[in-house]
């Protein structure tokens, strides 16, 4: 069965191959297309011509042929990867695969343990140093009527909200609840179960009693293909909000209805308060948004907002203008350009990218508090020391030459990257004990054995020769293939995992000749 499932297949590809070849340029050495096809999409990653003189050019081509190899091979819910290399002498080769998948950056990554993924940095941070909630839940009250009250003198009437639960209830639904509530908003429950609609706070519509302790919301999923280890963020205020990509303590009490959330926060970083209040959602997937110390905070300031007039009326609802941080703004924590680096931004950065990178002074960014991400592009070359007192946690360099050795023993770097043209000394990362990503497939490297004796890397990304030269690689849990790489390359590089992780595909078509 086997056998005839791929010889359909083959003739699929080979029916592909030759429209390739009829709709070639002039002088064409080899056409490509990377596509994929899913349970109710295709689409395609990438597709061209090159040309006998080096350059390439653009190609039209449909995907309809797509939906047979996908049938043919089982039509599992998991996207079919399809690379078809197609050459003007009439031969084909290509691959199939459900196993492997692109990342974020365009590279072939085949994940082996998707269950093993690196550790968040928020579970290494400390307890928050006061552990008491910041809220009043008499003062929350207090100032709760006195915000109801005023909306109702401006709207010239009293909105209604639905009457609070019997305290039974409300008992028996916080028994049930495996997380807690901060004591203010737990107090409000006692005046109103929620707002029916009414959306009191920053325009969010407050869930009642039952919904807060019950809702499931949507938490984004960590994934290899969405790089983890450089998609961590550092909410402002630094260390408030423990940085994790999400968390069964963050819970949601307010919606937008557009798919964000007001929650509050059970377990806040080391500068954090119980039940602080953040804006969690599909537009903070990863990275939430500090609002405030807790909900009696939040209200203290909506109900100064209406003394001092910052407040809309449209016929009966009212949008009160108080202070509620909204879409991520980095402009104070991450910086790009050309050096040299501002000094008087370092001490709040997070993220730093400079392009030109010749000659670069990292002085300004030695012992930067929160720097965790760092980016260089250019020629070099550029003294590394200054990065060794720094935070890093991931390190991208695409320079012609560099040199590891001045960040020996680096305490936090988790990934790095490398872009060189000259060879770089990789015995340096055996020193680092958090390690865990590494991609060196656009880099000269030397003592690339070094590789394979990294015990805590879970992720790496080698060139086809540098696969090939790696001999026994470390227990990984992803493993990507970066380079301009054949099929007959994909395939071999992931026979050595698994040799059913892919089936290889050559022939020749009918150039029409």
């Amino acid at each position: 069965m086997n056998d005839q499932r791929d010889d359909a297949m083959t003739e699929v590809l080979r029916g592909m191959a030759a429209k390739i070849a009829a709709g070639a340029p002039q002088g064409w050495r080899r056409g490509w297309v990377h596509a994929y096809r899913g349970p109710s999409s295709s689409g395609q990653r990438g597709m061209g011509y090159e040309l006998s003189d080096g350059t390439t050019d653009g190609m039209r081509f449909g995907l309809g042929d797509l939906n047979q190899l996908y049938q043919l091979s089982d039509a599992s819910p998991e996207d079919l990867m399809v690379w078809l290399a197609v050459e003007s002498s009439g031969r084909f080769e290509a691959v199939t695969s459900q196993a492997i998948t692109e990342d974020h950056s365009g590279r072939l990554l085949y994940v082996l343990r998707p269950d093993t993924l690196p550790r968040e940095p928020g579970a290494d941070q400390d307890s928050p140093a006061n552990p008491t909630p910041a809220g009043d839940p008499e003062e929350a009250v207090r100032l709760f009527r006195e915000y109801v009250r005023k909306r109702a003198d401006i709207l010239g009437e009293a909105e209604i909200l639905p009457a609070p639960l019997d305290p039974a209830e409300r008992t028996a639904l916080l028994d049930a609840f495996p997380g807690g509530l901060p004591p203010d908003l737990l107090a409000l429950y006692g005046e109103a179960d929620g707002d029916d609609e009414v959306a009191l706070f920053h325009g969010h519509e407050w869930f009642g009693l039952e919904l807060t302790t019950t809702f499931v919301h949507h938490r984004p999923e960590r994934r290899w293909q969405d790089g983890p280890l450089w998609s961590t963020h550092d909410p402002e205020p630094c260390g408030t909000i423990r940085r994790q990509f999400g968390s069964p303590n963050w819970i949601p009490f307010a919606t937008s209805t557009g798919g964000d959330y007001l929650a509050v926060d059970m377990d806040p970083g080391p500068a954090g308060r119980p039940g602080q209040v953040i804006r969690v959602g599909i537009h903070y997937d990863g990275r939430p948004v500090y609002v405030a110390d807790s909900v009696t905070t939040m209200l203290r300031r909506l109900v100064r907002a209406l003394e001092r007039g910052d407040y809309e009326t449209d016929e009966d609802y009212l949008d009160v203008h108080a202070t509620l941080p909204s879409y991520l703004d980095d402009s104070r924590t991450h910086w790009r350009g050309h050096a040299p680096i501002p000094t008087k931004k370092a001490r709040r950065l997070q993220s730093l990218v400079v392009d030109k990178a010749r000659d670069l002074d990292l002085e300004p960014v030695r012992s930067a508090p929160n720097l965790t991400m760092v980016t260089l592009f250019g020629e070099g070359p550029v003294d590394l020391r200054p990065l060794r007192d720094a935070p890093v946690e991931a390190l991208r360099l695409e320079l012609d030459a560099v040199d590891l050795s001045p960040l020996t023993g680096h305490p936090t770097l988790r990934t790095l990257t490398l872009r060189t043209r000259e060879p770089v000394d990789l015995a340096v990362l055996p020193t680092f004990p958090r390690l865990e990503g590494l991609e060196l497939a656009e880099a000269a490297v030397e003592n690339l054995a070094v590789v394979g004796e990294l015990n805590g890397l879970l992720s790496l990304t080698l060139s086809p020769d540098q696969w090939r030269l790696l001999g026994e690689p470390p227990p990984l849990a992803a493993a990507g293939l970066g380079g301009d790489s054949t099929p007959a390359q994909v395939n071999e590089w992931t026979a050595r995992f698994d040799p059913t992780a892919c089936r290889y595909f050559t022939g020749r078509y009918d150039s029409g000749c």
